[in-house]
């Protein structure tokens, strides 16, 4: 059988594109089949700001009237000018960040496999990933969004290009605050590999570029300052309400709905919102001593970006590419873990990477699909009012994906040489073909 390898170049690209193409319309089309469900939070929230968008124009980006910071307002706004449905041009707008980011997945995973196959795999698997899929088609968040630019930031960190890597991460946490769970990445990466440290001035510069359309059209400069730290004082909560329910979650997750107190979030919610159905230890913690796990908690997470940090420090050697992987996976992953308040698309990062990372570790699949099956299970209480399984049994298997995870990253950051036993080699010779820069 002739592979793509032998074909020449030109009909190899051909062959890559047509796959690409074919891909994304598959992926399309399983998206169309959930496209009329409809989420407490896109009645709520999203499909009044739409409303609002198209009955005032530019002009109502100066008006305060959502929680999410302004950039996603204004592809909000852009996409209320289309000839379609409502509901298509909404979820239309992660659909396309749904390609985005598994373009992205594809370049890091090409990083290590320049063969066209591995990272056309990676390319599926992510645009097919159960919680990706429901996430925008279904749901209609906008996590693809933040969570692109964040696997760009890491492409251009092992690309070694820091100001790209800030650029990219600036826009991520420009349109989410779950961004930040990124930011030690960003950090720990430049310090060791010795990149650019000025290049961090990027972040804010971006950052503040990005409100700059909406303080134009009139909005308080402080008010929009405030929405991300209105959002953690908003301490997680929601009203319950998925899939045709009367209410709607907060939809940034942090904001209680307006005119009531706050109420739990659907089923499966912590009674002292120490987590949002979000599958960390605190489904184990019993009310009454929040406060108390909330700050170590809070320390915890510290500690382990501490730890991560350290670790790749005292090699004193640069990370290679997987090493990078597998490190960002890490703290992606076993920070929301230990975090307060967490709501259960808080591991949305997470389930890309440990995709991604399981094309470079050896015997790592089982731990991918644990943490994508966690998060689907932890989405099922509040989109459909159903708990398949307790979310304290779903924490558990979150947890043993933490600690393969944090074990993982010892071996093979502790490796004199770089090349763990544990990681996988690429086929040798590589192919010419660069599919994705054609």
């Amino acid at each position: 059988m002739l592979t793509m390898d032998r074909l020449t170049p030109a009909r190899s690209r051909l062959v890559v594109c047509g796959v690409i193409a074919v891909t994304i319309l598959v992926a399309l089309l399983v998206r169309f089949a959930f496209i009329d469900q409809i989420s407490g939070d896109y009645r709520t929230f999203v499909s009044p700001w739409y409303d609002q968008l198209k009955a005032g124009g530019s002009a109502a980006l100066g008006a305060d009237f959502s929680n999410y910071n302004p950039p996603y307002l204004y592809l909000l706004a852009a996409v209320t000018h289309l000839p379609i449905p409502k509901i298509v041009a909404i979820k239309g707008i992660s659909m396309v960040f749904d390609v985005v980011l598994a373009m992205f997945a594809a370049l890091i995973v090409r990083e290590r496999f320049p063969r066209p196959a591995l990272p056309l795999l990676a390319f599926a698997l992510v645009l097919f990933a159960p919680t990706i899929v429901v996430n925008s088609a279904a749901w209609g968040q906008c996590d693809s969004i933040y969570a692109s630019f964040c696997l760009g930031s890491l492409y251009f960190l092992i690309t070694r290009k820091p100001w790209w890597a800030c650029v990219f991460f600036a826009l991520g946490l420009s349109f989410k605050l779950q961004a930040v769970f990124f930011l030690p990445v960003l950090v720990i990466v430049m310090v060791v590999n010795k990149q650019r440290l000025l290049a961090l001035l990027a972040v804010p510069a971006v950052f503040g570029a990005m409100l700059l359309p909406a303080a134009l059209a009139g909005r308080d400069l402080s008010a929009l300052l405030s929405i991300y730290p209105n959002q953690i004082s908003g301490g997680g909560t929601a009203t319950a309400g998925g899939f045709g329910g009367a209410g709607g979650g907060a939809a940034n997750g942090g904001i209680p709905a307006a005119g009531g107190a706050p109420r739990g979030r659907g089923f499966g919610a912590s009674a002292d919102s120490l987590t949002q159905n979000a599958p960390t230890f605190y489904q184990w913690i019993t009310a009454g001593t929040s406060t108390v796990w909330k700050y170590l908690g809070l320390a915890a997470a510290g500690v382990m970006v501490l730890f991560v940090g350290a670790v790749a420090w005292l090699r004193r050697r640069p990370l290679s590419a997987a090493q990078i992987v597998v490190l960002g996976t890490t703290l992606v992953l076993a920070v929301p873990f230990l975090l307060p308040q967490m709501h259960e698309r808080y591991f949305y990062l997470a389930d890309v990477l440990t995709v991604v990372m399981a094309f470079y570790v050896r015997r790592y699949w089982p731990v991918a699909a644990v943490v994508s099956l966690c998060s689907l299970l932890s989405y099922a209480p509040f989109l459909w009012n159903n708990t398949p399984v307790g979310l304290p049994f779903v924490a558990f298997g979150e947890f043993l994906a933490v600690i393969a995870t944090i074990w993982v990253f010892y071996l093979v950051l502790r490796d004199a040489a770089g090349e763990s036993t544990l990681l996988r080699r690429p086929a040798e010779p590589r192919s010419p073909i660069d599919f994705a820069a054609q």
